[in-house]
């Protein structure tokens, strides 16, 4: 078995990329965030119909979060933001670049963007300050027979205040949830949502937006994916490849929020997981929020009502192929008077930095609860914690495939019980050992415990060199290790 080369970055328990699964008894296991509080309320009239496809930009000022309050006539929304200079205390700008229509606060930034809206900071050492920061949304651009014609457009700002179109990305796609996009350090990459297994569609070519839109059995009987494209320029562009996953299942997908993950060389993503239920029934009617549900089914289409969504995580070392978790990052929770429906779990797109130990999610909730204000809800997770290899009550044995490392030390990101506890033994490439003996038990729960080995063994003699970890585990959860 070759051995990967990992130098000192940190590598993270996620997927089994880096796991002999024969040698391998621990289990791998998603971590769901913790809700803390609410740090902000959408109260404004425009926000009281329906908000959607929040996404926060740190840029050298602090954080502004950006998002699409629905306009309850003509269902064509503006793009607003609010600022926070620490994640926890957020306000509204008053910019009054656009007509506030009545509000109090103007933090209007773009006036019409039909669906999708994402705005990023380009981090691109090439772009121009003109475009660093870019938003790109679902619009409509004059086409050669003077119709408007849907595409995924780009808009650019300065300042991150006044957008101005750029130009058009493409037209394979829907575009209509969260479209994101940022700078790998190599490339652009954007993703998006389209549909395939549409009924009596010719699914091995790619459709264009303005095939879709008029097709109900795509809407009703096709399966919202994930598709990726790429760019040096942010102009050129790729032809959009569909998203393949490591299990055996084919549900609908919205949002992506796919990012690079600043701790580890792999990207993350937290896709909301559609789930409609064939017809209205008795358990709905149980439910505490099924005035909200059957509301929202009045308002706008039967299926609103019936169909609840969650959020998963998953990860991918190339961005193309996923490892995904089937047990939700993110439920509902407990049954209250506006969940349970369609618009939960939506993630805003990104995390925000709030220490040492941990990162803050957010939601806007409420989504479809028209009338009611928007809660900003706040989560927290470990760094490294949104899933790890885990051992239960009985001991377990996680063996690395054989790794090139460099560095004298290896840290863990790591938690176990009292009665828990993790031992590291270092092996050669064909599992024999290195080590003389154990590492010193560790246990506790700390982001970056030192590994102690005896005093007679030289770790650093091993870098540059093949070799393989082997942990013996009880009661505890391995999130990442790190070599220095």
């Amino acid at each position: 078995m070759q051995a990967s080369f990992i130098g000192n970055s940190r590598q993270v328990f996620w997927d089994d990329s880096l796991l002999d699964k024969a040698a391998t008894t621990a289990f791998l296991r998603v971590n769901p965030p913790v809700k803390q509080t609410c740090c902000f309320l959408f109260d404004q009239p425009n926000e009281t119909f329906s908000i959607s496809y929040p996404s926060i930009v740190h840029d050298p000022d602090g954080y502004k979060m950006y998002y699409q309050p629905w306009n309850d006539k003509d269902l064509t929304p503006c793009v607003c933001v609010v600022e926070s200079k620490d994640g926890l205390n957020w306000k509204r700008p008053h910019l009054d670049i656009f007509e506030g229509c009545g509000l109090l606060e103007n933090n209007i930034v773009m006036d019409r963007v039909k669906d999708g809206c994402f705005v990023f900071y380009d981090t691109n050492p090439a772009c121009p300050p003109e475009e660093k920061y870019k938003a790109i949304g679902l619009g409509l651009v004059p086409g050669p027979d003077g119709k408007d014609k849907r595409e995924l457009c780009c808009y650019t700002s300065c300042d991150g205040y006044r957008f101005s179109f750029s130009h058009a990305i493409s037209h394979y796609g829907t575009f209509d949830s969260l479209n994101t996009a940022f700078w790998n350090g190599e490339e652009y990459l954007c993703y998006f949502r389209s549909f395939h297994n549409i009924p009596d569609i010719d699914n091995s070519r790619l459709l264009t937006t303005e095939e879709m839109y008029p097709n109900s059995k795509m809407w009703r009987f096709g399966t919202r994916d994930i598709r990726v494209m790429h760019s040096k320029d942010f102009r050129s562009w790729s032809l959009p490849q569909r998203l393949t996953f490591d299990d055996e299942y084919d549900y609908p997908l919205y949002t992506n929020n796919v990012q690079l993950y600043p701790r580890a060389p792999i990207y993350i993503g937290f896709p909301v997981r559609y789930c409609e239920r064939p017809e209205w029934n008795a358990n709905i009617e149980q439910m505490t929020g099924y005035k909200i549900k059957r509301a929202a089914t009045e308002r706008l289409e039967s299926r609103t009502g019936r169909v609840s969504t969650d959020c998963i995580f998953m990860c991918s070392r190339d961005g193309k192929h996923w490892h995904r978790f089937n047990e939700a990052f993110l439920t509902p929770g407990y049954e209250e008077q506006h969940n349970w429906i369609y618009g939960d779990c939506y993630l805003a797109y990104d995390m925000i930095d709030s220490g040492r130990e941990y990162y803050s999610l957010y939601t806007i909730d409420r989504h479809f609860s028209f009338g009611f204000a928007k809660p900003l809800n706040r989560y927290t997770i470990r760094k490294d914690g949104f899933a790890c290899v885990m051992a239960d009550g009985q001991e377990r044995r996680v063996t690395t495939k054989p790794v090139i490392f460099e560095g004298n030390t290896l840290h863990l990101n790591f938690s176990t019980s009292a009665f828990g506890f993790i031992y590291v033994s270092v092996l050669d490439e064909d599992g024999k050992p290195l080590s003389p003996g154990e590492s010193v038990e560790v246990f506790g729960d700390n982001i970056d415990r030192r590994v102690v080995f005896a005093k007679d063994f030289d770790l650093g003699a091993y870098a540059g060199k093949p070799v393989r970890l082997a942990f013996r585990m009880r009661d505890a959860k391995l999130f990442s290790m790190k070599f220095e």
